[in-house]
């Protein structure tokens, strides 16, 4: 049987998790070049030296961050989707699991795609990010396999549906139109067009 935590380390939790929170949301508004840990203190209101006993440095900090932000996206786009789909409606789920994470979790959304993380994060934050991806591209070639989606490096099919998605949200963010339900509906038929395999070169 598990042992219950004490009232000081859920306190401790209670604490990590708020440096945690206020550190996404400044990297988020300000970059994390542009994000003082003094600032990330004053956020989740502790002292910068208990900030310090939590992470011995700002890239500590930014690495957690970091895992942090891709492990719950994973959890909302991969894990969650039950096993067998077809490829069009495993494709359908993703997108739009993507959109809900991004309405439910916009300062993670902004820390991870419109930002650059190369200069500070170590092997564990560089691997964890690719497992994300690795999960989207061996469903892409799945998909490739069955037919159903154009033949061509996974890599560069990811990266032209992202793209496709992170310009809606920056279009939306701009007042251009809503990022509503309809608006996902019709970007996701637009993208899988451009991802399907033309009935024409089908096996």
């Amino acid at each position: 049987m598990a042992r219950a935590a004490s009232t000081l380390e859920l306190r401790q939790a209670a604490k990590r998790e708020a440096i945690l929170r206020a550190a996404l949301e400044l990297f988020a508004e300000r970059s994390f070049d542009g994000t003082p840990m003094p600032l990330v203190a004053e956020r989740a209101r502790v002292g910068t030296g208990t900030l310090y006993r939590y992470f011995a440095s700002k890239e500590a900090l930014g690495n957690a961050v970091y895992r942090e932000a891709k492990a719950a996206m994973r959890r909302a786009l991969v894990e969650s989707l039950p096993p067998g789909l077809a490829p069009r409606e495993h494709f359908g789920r993703l997108w739009r699991g993507l959109a809900r994470f991004t309405v439910g979790e916009p300062a993670t959304v902004r820390f991870l795609e419109m930002q650059h993380h190369e200069d500070y994060l170590d092997a564990e934050s560089r691997a964890a990010g690719g497992e994300l991806m690795e999960s989207v591209a061996d469903f892409l070639r799945g998909a490739q396999a069955a037919g159903a989606v154009r033949p061509g490096p996974p890599e560069e099919l990811i990266a032209l549906a992202l793209g496709a998605f992170v310009g809606l949200v920056k279009e939306a963010a701009n007042g251009r139109f809503a990022l509503d339900e309809a608006a996902v509906a019709r970007a996701e038929e637009a993208v899988w067009a451009l991802l399907a395999r033309p009935p024409e070169d089908r096996p």
